[in-house]
């Protein structure tokens, strides 16, 4: 009993000031200019003038609306309701405008553009609303540019243009009610109070642009330079590339130079310099291994600088220079076999330093041919014809520019003739004493 007397009386103290025990409003609302007046006495104000309407359960909820700063809004739907389904009070309230059209509202207050009180609306009301609706077009609203289209109607003053707002902040206009064609979204009537939200929406997404430029163009800047940074290092980078390759390439042909000119072999037919003889390349040897080493770790595909190298190092390492000397014979290297040759001949192997000079010769190299007429003369190698085989040798080793054969040459073909010359002298004595013996005979 304790417990429900102390509910009661707290169900008493938290009852809502407006309603009696029963349910019954004892409160009524004036809307004024400065907000609403609550009162006690429902009809005519004594202070305002104005009606006092009854504060019911569903205005309540209106009231908490205004007075928490909503204002009214055009009410855009096609089909809105008007009443309330509890009571049948009505919940929408409207304001004719001069030219006698009805514009409905969805809360209590003034009309915006005219600053006259929106009025309840009635079931005439809703039949002249509906009446109106029914003449006007439905049709595909347009985007339009309200600058150049224009807000409000000059003779009336009334909006004539509906709007929506995308996420972005930026508005659309369109030059009649309906729905969005994307969004889905209903068009709101364009009003007073929408201006100045407007026009600081259009600021903002004017700034925003602005920032959004500026970046871009900063970002474009900062391309552009990064860009400019790379070209100037990639250009810097091929010129030192090229700087290096042209000391690279000047490295290996001073080495390749020296090579030449220390180790070349005067009678090899890829020499690229005059050369120089055994003599002088022994008392130099160890520079041109040197530099011939050089030559071949910077351009290993330069076969001349391997033979070279080779030519050198008979006088240090014969058997380096034999391993080189035999690569180069496979490669068929011309100045190799004679090289090659001379060291199987060292070695007592004719037949193999035959092999290697008859090759040799037959690639133009001048050394095989000289080596050859000497193995005719040592009768290790016998032709056919031995003396006009070594005269041939001769004479094209000679023609290729060997200074040996050069010499030697006319030296064996004056050998040649002068024992023909002698040859002929004796068949002709020997006619001579044939004819002398004859006729002492027939005496």
């Amino acid at each position: 009993m304790l417990s429900l007397l102390i509910a009661h009386g707290v169900l008493i103290g938290i009852r809502d000031p407006n309603y009696d025990p029963d349910g019954k409003t004892q409160k009524c609302y004036v809307l004024t200019r400065d907000g609403i007046k609550i009162s006690n006495h429902i009809g005519i104000d004594a202070d305002t003038g104005r009606e006092c309407r009854l504060l019911t359960p569903q205005m309540l909820e209106k009231y908490t609306s205004y007075k928490d700063g909503r204002r009214p809004q055009l009410v855009v739907d096609a089909q809105p309701n008007f009443f309330a389904p509890a009571s049948g009070e009505p919940i929408v309230w409207y304001e004719r405008t001069k030219a006698g059209r009805i514009e409905l509202f969805d809360l209590m207050g003034f009309q915006p553009q005219t600053g006259d009180e929106l009025k309840p609306v009635s079931r005439q009301i809703v039949e002249e609303w509906r009446e109106q609706q029914s003449k006007t077009v439905r049709r595909v609203p347009n985007r339009i540019d309200p600058e150049r289209f224009g807000f409000f109607d000059p003779v009336t003053g009334d909006p004539k243009i509906w709007y929506w707002v995308a996420d972005s902040g930026e508005y659309e206009f369109y030059d009649g009610p309906g729905f969005h064609p994307k969004a889905g979204d209903q068009l709101k009537s364009f009003t007073r109070s929408d201006i100045a939200a407007w026009r600081q929406a259009m600021q903002a997404v004017a700034d925003r642009k602005k920032q959004e430029r500026e970046r871009s163009e900063q970002e474009t800047r900062d391309r552009l330079a990064k860009e400019a940074a790379e070209r100037q290092a990639a250009k810097e980078s091929r010129e030192l590339a090229d700087r290096q390759a042209a000391e690279e390439l000047q490295r290996q042909q001073q080495s390749g130079n020296d090579c030449d000119r220390l180790a070349a072999n005067p009678s090899d037919i890829r020499r690229k310099s005059e050369g120089v003889g055994f003599t002088v390349l022994k008392g130099q040897a160890d520079q041109a291994i040197e530099a011939c080493g050089k030559a071949v770790q910077q351009s290993p595909n330069e076969l001349r600088y391997r033979y070279q190298l080779a030519r050198a190092y008979q006088f240090k390492d014969t058997n380096k220079a034999f391993t080189l000397f035999s690569q180069l014979v496979e490669t068929e290297y011309p100045a190799a076999f004679d090289n090659l040759g001379g060291m199987y001949r060292d070695r007592n192997n004719h037949q193999k330093a035959l092999q290697l000079y008859l090759r040799g010769a037959d690639l133009d190299d001048a050394d095989s041919m000289v080596a050859l007429a000497d193995l005719i003369d040592k009768n290790f190698y016998t032709p056919d014809n031995p003396v006009a085989m070594k005269l041939a040798l001769l004479k094209r080793a000679a023609e290729l520019g060997h200074a040996g054969a050069q010499k030697g040459f006319p030296i064996e073909l004056a050998k040649v003739q002068q024992a023909q010359a002698a040859q002929e002298n004796q068949r002709k004595m020997m006619e001579i004493f044939g004819q002398i013996v004859a006729g002492a005979i027939r005496r």
